[in-house]
């Protein structure tokens, strides 16, 4: 047998045994429960749990002449909205400029489609979700607006949704201190 076949034949075996090393369980001077590969005097086998295993999921495949075909079909999109935030909302310092923007579509989504959210005209998030996390926005008035694209083309954008962003700042502390 040739070195390297040995060589990895014993790499094998060691970690074949060290997936299979033996748990202890024990109660320490402060009288709790540890857990252990090495026992102290008086440790016992532990018994685990066995590990529940989970058959991989199958997504269905796509044909790329089905994806074709209902793109092809595809009608158009009669509405595409900001649910949340509300128009002229403002999100306080207790958020610290965090919020999530929601979106509604009709009819749904088509894959392959790609959804927008443009902050002050710059795209900032871009994905098939009708729900987006924006974090850490600047303090100020910002226009939020979403489109939709498919192979770069545009189909559909949302009206355009004035927020307000209120941040502390060292400028506004009170002069009473």
């Amino acid at each position: 047998m040739n070195l390297s076949f040995l060589s990895a034949l014993l790499l094998m075996l060691l970690i074949a045994s060290v997936a299979t090393a033996d748990v202890y369980t024990w109660i320490n001077e402060d009288g709790t429960r540890e857990y252990g590969d090495e026992p102290p005097g008086g440790a016992k086998k532990a018994k685990l749990p066995v590990i529940q295993k989970l058959k991989p999921l199958k997504m269905p495949k796509l044909e790329k002449k089905n994806l074709k075909e209902s793109v092809g079909q595809f009608q158009g999109y009669s509405q595409l909205n900001i649910v949340s935030p509300k128009q002229e909302a403002i999100i306080t310092a207790g958020s610290a400029g965090n919020l999530t923007v929601q979106l509604q579509i009709s009819p749904a989504l088509e894959a392959l489609h790609e959804v927008i959210l443009l902050v002050d005209g710059i795209p900032t998030q871009r994905g098939p979700q009708l729900q987006f996390q924006l974090e850490n926005i600047n303090r100020g008035s910002h226009l939020l607006q979403v489109q939709v694209k498919y192979q770069g083309k545009l189909l559909i954008s949302s009206p355009k949704r004035r927020i307000h962003v209120q941040r502390p700042s060292i400028l506004n502390r009170s002069s009473s201190r």
